[in-house]
């Protein structure tokens, strides 16, 4: 099989990446590595939700891609937990309810996070922890917004979960787009130099997999994508679902991170540019699985 397609899809979510100074970042081969490591995997958490301060509410990236990855992986026939803060909790819940995928969700708490997340571990004994739009610890400790705005007194400590993930052996992956989520301890050096407020709000925590894509759901689509082609199997969503999931999450309340409106939008992005993303990813897939499918037939 020719593996180009593993380029094809990441050329596709580095989209965007430019309008936050993340498009230089070159780290290769971190989609297929991911993708080949989740194929052996059995049991996932799947950390997401990032709180927008003004509206205490969770915005729009981060939850589809989460929701589209866990799917994927049920369908595989893997054992999923998702796991979010109180702010972006009843979208994912009815997301979760919209998708039809059965995966438990877990809320951590604000006190207690890190106790909370021992005994997730302990709980699922995960063989992969992923994270996906999910804020991230910087130098000083805390965690900022793009915008440099300190969250750290709203949002539950997850650094902690892939710290002892490491430890204990579980695979780590992350999916970011700013900086300042978990895994971007991975390309911190670049995030200090070239992205605004860099210095300020990186993230600190690094993970064995990061995949950094112009938005982060576009992320959870990459792997979706790369795992369909590797499975001879369509495991993305389409145009329609992809719009069903969203405008369950503007119902849910969620506001986009950028605007902090209450929109079908991502990321200051429009529904009709994230539907394109999923639109190509798709007609990635559809072409290697019909590329497969042909070369059935000339063997036989």
């Amino acid at each position: 099989m020719n593996n180009n397609y593993f380029k094809e899809i990441e050329d596709v979510i580095k989209r965007n990446l430019a309008q936050r100074g993340m498009d230089k970042i070159n780290l290769v081969g971190e989609l297929e590595k991911a993708s080949r490591s989740l194929l052996t995997s059995k049991t996932i958490l799947i950390v997401t939700g990032f709180v927008v301060k003004d509206k205490l509410i969770g915005e729009t990236d981060g939850p589809i891609g989460a929701i589209s990855l866990a799917s994927s992986l049920e369908k595989l026939g893997k054992k999923v937990i998702l796991i979010t803060d109180k702010y972006s909790e009843d979208m994912l819940y009815n997301c979760r309810i919209t998708k039809g995928i059965k995966a438990p969700i877990e809320i951590i708490p604000y006190k207690e996070s890190k106790g909370f997340c021992e005994n997730l571990l302990q709980k699922y004994k995960p063989t992969h922890v992923i994270a996906i739009e999910r804020p991230g610890r910087a130098k000083d400790g805390r965690c900022y917004s793009m915008r440099g705005e300190d969250l750290s007194d709203m949002v539950p400590d997850t650094d902690i979960l892939f710290k002892r993930a490491k430890e204990l052996g579980f695979v780590t992956i992350a999916i970011g787009d700013g900086g300042n989520e978990i895994g971007m301890g991975k390309v911190s050096s670049f995030v200090r130099d070239s992205v605004d407020k860099g210095e300020k709000i990186c993230a600190v925590t690094s993970t064995d997999y990061l995949i950094v894509a112009g938005v982060s759901n576009w992320g959870g689509h990459g792997l979706s994508a790369a795992l369909s082609i590797m499975t001879n199997s369509m495991l993305l969503h389409d145009k329609k679902t992809e719009t069903q999931i969203l405008k369950c999450m503007v119902e849910s309340g969620a506001v986009d991170g950028c605007s902090k409106a209450n929109t079908m939008t991502v990321d200051g992005l429009s529904l009709y540019e994230n539907l394109d993303v999923v639109k190509k990813l798709r007609s990635i897939v559809e072409l290697e699985l019909n590329i497969i499918e042909e070369n059935k037939i000339h063997i036989m």
